[in-house]
């Protein structure tokens, strides 16, 4: 048997320069990449840049990118300057003003001015190819960011991720716009709207999702407002989890408690998806199989387990529009913010687990179909933030940017202080033994009842609670949310509202849901007589929580 060779001895200096050579060469290969085919559209991109516009290849994809490249469509954002964090992180220290109900009333008018457009796909000719048109989308797209970026708030600077919009909008024959009904101004702007409607001439669907959130009252005023603002849109209350409200007390919502039931009862919501779409369709396309699978989630029982079965293929890239319906088949597609429930939204109609769902903004990675039935499509588009005038604090309320990207999330805790007594709420000491209370006093009195401690010190992880609370209100837990415009002033004809009974048991807080609760803490305390329970068993119990912020009092 032949012998090994031996080994020779590598030291660390060596190995520390091979190191370099190595990541020298990768930054050459990177260099040549990044030069070979579009070196002219590369060229404006220096010029423009040495200029002053803030604007490089680090924020904006103009660059041809490998298709099996992970982050193709990540969420890309303008980098934000060090002298404004420095600016922001001192007004933290500045005590918080407390602010009235109606400075909570915002429309879409204040968030999108009719000014504000957003990047749309250019029109084909007819001797352009791939690669010309692949150039004319990245010229346009660079131009159309140069221009916007100073005159308005973060917004999606990754050309991927538009191009997935613009094939929902083009392959799609009913557009569903899903909103955050919490932040439900800062999430619908009206371009898309006067784009889907007038330009496209096709018909919309706004989604009210999370209802379950905010009062009954706040959600009929909003439905009044998008129906009276926006002429020729159906819109509809969804809630793709009401268990919101079933979740265990004795489990802290700041982890997360197991909730159970949340497709079988979002089925109401579904339902009445269907029925606008039917009233859209007018029998063009026979949806009797998605109503029969509707109704078979109303009549299933109340538990149920969800599993992936429906295969989820990416689309190919299209550029021109098809005839509504054709062979038959409703195409629709779901478009809207990050965070706001569209995949949720798609799990619940099709009464499975057939997209993965988070809390992250931009999740959904890419362009997705599902087959809900034979004739019935759903397109599911990432998740981007259209150009808006929404101040950074509310985007990030609104789950646009990601929590765990946030570089100063203090701006953020101080619009929820103005507005929600959180001391009062989280029954938090000052650690100065102050009145008054500063965005940094709460995230340092938070830190120290949950424990939060820097490896390095020993200090108080302020930055680690200010998450928490971010993370919490993203939850539902600490119940802030956007009013539409005058609705202080007629608060009580909106608690009187004919409407209000029809979205209570959406929201999954009527008599139907009392007694579905009743029945299973029947079953499982029979299940528990015959076996030894646990912890674990104990917090998967389906309960309603009267008091939904006494989960926050509890330990981690």
């Amino acid at each position: 048997m032949p012998q090994s060779k031996r080994g020779v001895p590598f030291s660390g200096k060596r190995k520390k320069e091979q190191l370099q050579a190595k990541r020298q060469q990768k930054n050459q290969q990177n260099l040549q990449g990044s030069t070979s085919k579009k070196s002219d559209t590369h060229s404006q991109i220096k010029t423009d840049t040495e200029t002053g516009i803030v604007l490089n290849l680090d924020t904006v994809s103009i660059h041809e990118q490998k298709k099996d490249l992970r982050n193709k469509y990540v969420l890309k954002f303008q980098t934000e300057t060090k002298e404004e964090l420095e600016k922001r992180k001192k007004e933290s220290f500045e005590p918080v003003i407390p602010q009235p109900d109606n400075d909570l009333e915002r429309g879409c008018d204040e968030f999108f001015p009719e000014s504000i457009s957003f990047p749309k796909r250019p029109s084909w000719e007819p001797n352009d190819d791939e690669s010309a048109f692949d150039a004319k989308e990245n010229r346009y797209f660079f131009e159309y960011c140069k221009s916007a970026i100073e005159s308005t708030s973060f917004f999606d600077l990754n050309l991927e991720t538009w191009r997935q919009l613009w094939r929902v909008t083009e392959k799609a024959d009913i557009l569903f716009v899903i909103v955050d009904i919490r932040f439900a101004s800062v999430h619908f702007p009206p371009a898309l709207y006067r784009y889907i409607v007038n330009e496209l001439e096709k018909k919309m669907i706004l989604v009210l999702n999370k209802i379950d959130l905010v009062p009954s009252s706040v959600v009929a005023a909003w439905k009044d407002y998008f129906s009276s603002e926006f002429p020729g849109i159906s819109v509809v209350y969804f809630t793709s989890l009401p268990a919101y409200n079933l979740a265990n007390p004795t489990a802290s919502r700041m982890k997360g408690a197991k909730i159970r039931g949340s497709i079988k009862m979002a089925a109401e919501g579904a339902l009445r998806v269907y029925q606008e779409c039917e009233k859209i369709v007018e029998g063009k396309v026979d949806l009797s199989t998605w109503k029969e699978l509707i109704m078979q989630q109303l009549k299933s029982d109340f538990v149920e387990e969800l599993e992936s079965i429906v295969s989820l293929e990416p689309e190919s890239p299209q550029t021109q529009r098809k005839e509504l319906y054709s062979d038959r088949i409703l195409t629709i597609g779901a478009i809207g913010h990050p965070n706001v429930g569209k995949s949720s939204v798609l799990n619940a109609l099709t009464g499975r687990k057939v997209v993965s769902v988070s809390k992250t903004p931009g999740h959904t990675k890419h362009f997705q179909t599902v087959n809900l039935t034979n004739t019935v499509k759903l397109l599911d588009c990432p998740g981007l933030v259209f150009p808006s005038k929404a101040p950074k604090n509310l985007q990030v309320l609104a789950g646009c940017y990601p929590i765990s990207q946030l570089r100063e999330p203090y701006s953020a805790i101080r619009f929820m202080a103005e507005h929600i007594n959180i001391p009062s709420r989280l029954h938090l000491i000052h650690q100065s033994n102050e009145i008054e209370w500063s965005p940094y006093d709460i995230c340092d009195a938070w830190a120290v009842k949950c424990g939060f401690r820097t490896r390095k010190g020993g200090k108080s992880d302020v930055y680690r609670a200010a998450n928490k609370l971010l993370r919490a209100h993203l939850g539902g837990a600490l119940g802030l949310y956007l009013r539409p415009p005058n609705y202080t002033s007629e608060q009580d004809h909106w608690q009187r509202h004919p409407l209000i009974s029809e979205i209570e048991e959406i929201q999954a807080l009527g008599e139907r849901i009392t007694e579905f609760n009743k029945e299973i803490s029947e079953e499982e305390s029979n299940e528990e007589s015959d076996v030894n329970s646990d912890d674990e068993k104990m917090s998967e119990k389906v309960m309603q929580v009267e008091n939904k912020y006494a989960a926050l009092e509890l330990d981690d």
